[in-house]
């Protein structure tokens, strides 16, 4: 299996599963993640999506061995498999959360800035090992890697070629969490189930609203929090904490 894909706690990881490739990026998984993002849509009882890796590595990035044997038509097809997912991620009216688990290049970190959250074992490296071989990035990476650590330092990331430790990596806001290997998974399980137990339309509407001010100016912004926030407040769930709280310390 490609792509392991679980259920816990309204929380929906897909993992993947080719360990003995470091989890190289094909066709199969580009497709599979895509299938992935649908399924999430879909199930109003899956409200995290958190996307992993098997073994040493969260994705080393595209398969070199099968973009080397492809035809410029295959090549290009596998390339908008990309340019597809990160529409669909960033579409998803749910958070997605990166564990990076270990080695996070090339594709695999353009897959990583496709979520809206990127979190890191200690062991984790990221880096863009494209320009030795001649290629510039995709999946929206050059817009995305600069709206999270800037424009300096992500042309320099590319130019350079060198991967970051996790440490590195948090330090400049890539990742913005580092757990401990042996913590890892239950540490991104217990941060992802807390998102989860939000409010649907709230982290929706959050996610929408950070995405549209991260484009649009001041002003647009200010009404599109205005929108967002009075439909929040009109939203059942909303109505109820608000109700809850109250209660609350009403017994204090």
């Amino acid at each position: 299996m490609t792509i392991e894909y679980k259920v816990q706690d309204k929380v929906a990881w897909a993992t993947l599963n080719r360990p003995e490739a470091l989890n190289a990026l094909n066709d199969e998984h580009l497709t599979g993640l895509l299938e992935v993002v649908d399924k999430v849509r879909n199930d109003a009882d899956v409200h995290v999506l958190v996307i992993c890796g098997t073994g040493r590595a969260f994705s080393v990035g595209g398969d070199i061995k099968e973009m080397h044997g492809s035809t410029d038509e295959q090549f290009h097809v596998t390339a908008n498999y990309y340019q597809r997912l990160t529409q669909e991620l960033r579409a998803l009216d749910k958070p997605v959360i990166a564990a990076l688990n270990g080695l996070t290049l090339g594709g695999g970190l353009e897959v990583a800035c496709m979520c809206d959250v990127r979190v890191a074992a200690a062991s984790a490296k990221l880096g863009l090992p494209d320009a030795p071989l001649g290629f510039s990035p995709t999946g929206g990476l050059t817009f995305l890697l600069q709206r999270i650590i800037g424009f300096g330092r992500s042309l320099h990331m590319a130019l350079d070629a060198e991967p970051l430790s996790a440490a590195e990596a948090e330090r400049i806001g890539l990742v913005t969490r580092v757990t401990a290997d042996e913590e890892f998974l239950a540490d991104t399980h217990a941060f992802a189930a807390k998102v989860a137990s939000w409010s649907r339309g709230g982290m929706a509407r959050t996610k929408a609203a950070f995405y549209g001010a991260s484009e649009a100016g001041f002003e647009d912004t200010l009404a599109l929090e205005a929108r967002f926030d009075l439909e929040c407040f009109q939203s059942a769930e909303t109505r109820q904490a608000l109700a809850d709280f109250v209660a609350s310390r009403k017994k204090t």
